[in-house]
């Protein structure tokens, strides 16, 4: 496979990651950590004591009395049910995932001096994941829209002395030099050119810019598939420290990751005696980035069973880059077959994003040995992402018009009866877009066990989300998307127990 690299920023939107869905998906986290954690709704931030509650507030490992590890498995399936078309067909998909979900310690340091500010210190070390990315989406209905308007919009203005291969010049080769010293627009109206989706007006002038369909017809069958894979997470450096019997601070340092791949092939068919009758079109896209972020929160008790929290998270400042591979093959009314493979890997230059800072305050109660009750309120402004990179003025102002602020309410509860402890959560995640269509708010609810041996804790849990949202066909441009209905259910395994 060829590699190349573009040497100047690319302005389309959706040519990358550099979509307000995709700086969604990195800007956001799924309510992940140990079973116990989830169990409750991922209402911990009142309370510590949990190494996944120092992701949500890092005072909460001065909470712990004794040194402590944990480490939690996880299975996950996402059903999804999506109606695409003007026929409304129903498609559905599931995909399952078995992982590393968190694995951290916390040591506790007592200071054993009367005169000391802090009566213990504490550090932490913990891996967590913040969202896996596996998950797989079909649609399949009729359409006006063809997938050809996409290369013939880009086509239009273009001289065709660009789009002719040079003598002795390959697919590839012609495509690499269209990336280097061109555009992705122009790379894309050559892939239609060479597959026949497209005609110039005037084939014989080497300078003409008009561009016409070579697929006819306003009905079109069309099958969409897209795959993805990954996940992101972040390791998180913790310190903490008690003032006091009701005063609990502390402050992480995060290292971030992710790798995202999204797969789609699209498939398109009409029955028109002339032009073109069938589409596949492939698209391969890889992200990876790294970035960091610091938070700092407080616990504080009012009353020995009331408890407080603050938190505050600054936002992720991410680097990320792009490599994206792309194959069309056209098949026409007389049969003749078109196979456009350039075999040629982009790899786009880095470019720097920044997610939302968060502020969440959080309250408990805890009723002695026998239970307690917990709420988290937090707020993100999602339009406050920012593409920090120059060349990117149209995408921010798309993430300033389409995105709002949204609040998260987790709630959860715990009872113990003897060595074993009965939990619940809720949680509700508001829509980040000002237009509710396009993402509904996420909710989901959670049960789960706790058994202590001891110095060592076995948890499990369950937790169930919904989501409604509208998704659309990466590189189409249609006006047409797709209705999704997701169903995700984690199922969690945690061990824990004293150093």
């Amino acid at each position: 496979m060829k590699y190349f690299i573009i040497p100047f920023m690319l302005l389309s939107f959706s040519v990358m990651a550099q979509d307000i869905t995709d700086a969604l998906r990195f800007s956001t986290q799924e309510v992940n950590g140990t079973a116990r954690y989830t169990a409750m709704g991922g209402a911990f931030g009142a309370l510590g004591g949990d190494i996944s509650a120092i992701n949500i507030n890092p005072a909460s490992s001065a909470v712990f009395l004794t040194n402590k590890f944990s480490g939690s498995v996880d299975f996950t399936s996402i059903n999804n049910d999506s109606f695409y078309g003007n026929n409304s067909i129903l498609s559905s998909t599931s995909e399952t995932d078995f992982d590393l979900n968190q694995i951290g310690a916390v040591f506790v340091f007592e200071t054993n001096n009367e005169n000391a500010v802090f009566n213990k210190l504490t550090l932490g070390f913990s891996y967590n994941r913040t969202n896996t990315f596996d998950d797989e989406l079909r649609f399949r209905g009729n359409n006006s829209e063809s997938i050809s308007d996409y290369f013939l919009n880009r086509a239009q203005g273009v001289p065709l002395d660009l789009l002719t291969p040079r003598s002795g010049e390959s697919v590839g080769d012609l495509y690499q030099f269209l990336g280097e010293r061109e555009s992705f627009d122009i790379q894309q109206a050559y892939l239609g050119y060479e597959a026949f989706l497209i005609n110039a007006e005037d084939p014989l002038n080497p300078e003409n810019s008009s561009y016409v369909s070579n697929v006819f017809g306003n009905n079109f069958s069309q099958n969409y598939f897209e795959q993805t894979r990954g996940s992101s997470g972040k390791y998180t450096l913790n310190g903490g420290g008690q003032i006091g019997d009701r005063i609990h601070l502390g402050v992480n340092f995060n290292i971030h990751f992710l790798d995202y791949r999204r797969f789609t092939r699209f498939d398109e068919f009409n029955s028109e005696p002339t032009g073109i009758n069938d589409i596949f079109f492939d698209n391969e896209l890889r992200t990876r980035g790294s970035g960091i972020s610091l938070q700092f929160g407080g616990i504080f008790k009012v009353t020995e069973g009331w408890r407080l929290g603050f938190t505050y998270d600054t936002p992720t400042w991410m680097n990320i880059s792009d490599e994206l591979s792309q194959r069309l093959e056209t098949i026409s009314a007389s049969q003749d077959v078109a196979l456009v493979d350039p075999n040629v890997l982009n790899i786009y230059p880095d470019y720097n994003f920044k997610t939302p800072g968060r502020v969440s305050l959080s309250t408990a109660y805890v009723f002695g040995a026998s239970g307690l009750l917990s709420f988290d309120y937090s707020y993100k402004d999602f339009s406050a992402m920012e593409f920090t990179s120059n060349g990117f003025d149209l995408q921010n102002q798309d993430i300033s018009n389409l995105l709002t602020g949204a609040a998260t309410y987790n709630f959860g509860g715990e009872y113990r009866i003897l060595n074993t402890s009965l939990r619940a959560g809720y949680f509700l995640q508001e829509s980040p877009y000002t237009n509710k269509a396009l993402l509904d708010n996420t909710f989901g609810y959670s049960f789960g066990l706790g058994f202590s041996f001891g110095n060592t804790t076995l948890d499990l849990s369950y937790q169930r989300m919904e989501q409604d949202r509208q998704n659309i066909l990466y590189q189409t441009d249609f006006s047409q998307e797709a209705q999704v209905q997701s169903v995700f259910n984690n199922y969690m395994l945690t061990l824990s127990f004293d150093l």
